[in-house]
């Protein structure tokens, strides 16, 4: 949906084809799943009228705490703490209902004239020819393009149909994603904390909530999945401990198990491939959405050069790969190092860790740098996170 808006900001039309029918998500219930926007993101939204619809619906993240130690263990002095103030103030980042914020999308696309939505649709296939690429969705009339953008997920059909692989490496870990209500406010900060199954990530929403990310191993996950609703409640009040007062489950749980996934490609031929599609990494640093979202503002630029210019769309998208391959594979990289070293209980690697953990924390620049980081700002941005 991004992908769409962002192109069509920039002058092109789009048809953007969706599996569900957005009635669906219109009306849905809070499911307990919400996601990070960092700061650049969230700028492109403000630009594409998308924040002014999730007004009152977004939680502005403030501060961050990382901490290495036991459940319910928040007080270590082994705390690394992120402030936005030492990066120049204002928000690293904010988080949102996902339902909200695929609401608001939709709102914003149902008035734009540069997009035609088709939804429900059942994608068949494509063909390639030599000036455009045919698309087949069951039921209605094929219609040609001179691109097609693949965001259907780490399972894309569209990824499988161009023939471009993808490595994937299992972490063996899994997560669970879940709402709490607490009976402390949050102040905006978001909290890390590394466990030896894997961290326990709690981040701020609206109205006292926090989102939960669990990640365990397997068999702890599917334990606490198969906990009634009290035990697992006195398991999250655990991991807590005192610091927001009495914590309970205030929405359902959700398990999936988690892994590395980079396509080998993000271009063939006429499609290109953005988000999960083309990368789907560990959630440990909560940046998978906005990898998506950074790819999305890139193809943007992409489509509008190659329009200004007078050339085939289609034909070149390969600035798209070179712009974005290499940031992704940092980052991917990145997050897969950090869990590895973080989700182990070796006593001298957990030594080294918190060691590392209290001298960051002592030294400015480098929070700085990772603070801007966080919150998308390094690195060649794309205009619209500018």
């Amino acid at each position: 949906m991004t992908a769409a808006l962002a192109c069509a900001h920039k002058g092109a039309s789009a048809v953007l084809m969706d599996r569900q029918d957005p009635g669906n998500y219109l009306k849905a219930a809070f499911d307990g799943r919400a996601s990070a926007i960092a700061a650049s993101s969230y700028r492109m939204y403000e630009k594409l009228g998308i924040s002014e619809r999730l007004e009152g619906d977004v939680q502005p993240i403030t501060d961050i705490l990382i901490s290495d130690g036991e459940a319910g263990r928040y007080t270590s002095p082994l705390t690394l703490h992120f402030d936005s103030d030492d990066a120049g103030g204002g928000p690293m980042g904010y988080m949102v209902e996902n339902r909200k914020l695929r609401a608001a999308l939709f709102e914003v696309i149902k008035h734009n004239d540069n997009i035609e939505f088709i939804a429900p649709a059942n994608l068949l296939g494509f063909n390639e020819e030599a000036a455009q690429i045919t698309v087949r969705i069951e039921g209605r009339k094929d219609f040609s393009a001179s691109a097609l953008i693949a965001a259907d997920g780490r399972n894309s059909f569209c990824r499988k149909q161009a023939g471009i692989g993808a490595s994937l490496i299992s972490y063996k870990q899994k997560a669970i994603v879940t709402t709490v209500a607490h009976e402390k406010p949050h102040n905006g900060v978001a909290h890390e904390l590394f466990l030896p199954g894997g961290p326990f990530a709690i981040l701020p929403i609206t109205d006292s909530r926090s989102s939960i990310v669990w990640t365990d191993t397997p068999g702890a996950v599917d334990a606490a999945m198969a906990l009634p609703e009290h035990m697992f409640a006195d398991e999250l009040a655990r991991r807590f401990g005192d610091m927001y007062g009495q914590v309970g489950p205030c929405a359902p749980r959700w398990a999936y198990p988690l892994s590395l996934q980079m396509a080998e490609d993000y271009v063939k031929g006429r499609v290109a491939l953005i988000g999960d599609a083309a990368h789907a990494i560990h959630p440990i640093a909560g940046q998978g959405l906005n990898m998506g979202l950074r790819d999305a503002a890139a193809l943007a630029d992409v489509v509008h050069g190659a329009r200004a210019n007078g050339l085939d769309v289609g034909m070149n998208l390969d600035d798209l790969q070179i712009w974005r391959n290499f940031d992704n594979r940092v980052l991917a990289s990145s997050t897969d190092i950090f869990n590895r070293l973080f989700s182990n209980n070796i006593a001298p690697i957990k030594h080294a860790r918190r060691l590392g953990l209290g001298l960051m924390d002592k030294i400015k620049p480098a929070q700085s740098f990772f603070i801007r980081e966080a919150a998308g700002l390094h690195g060649d941005l794309p205009s619209l996170l500018r």
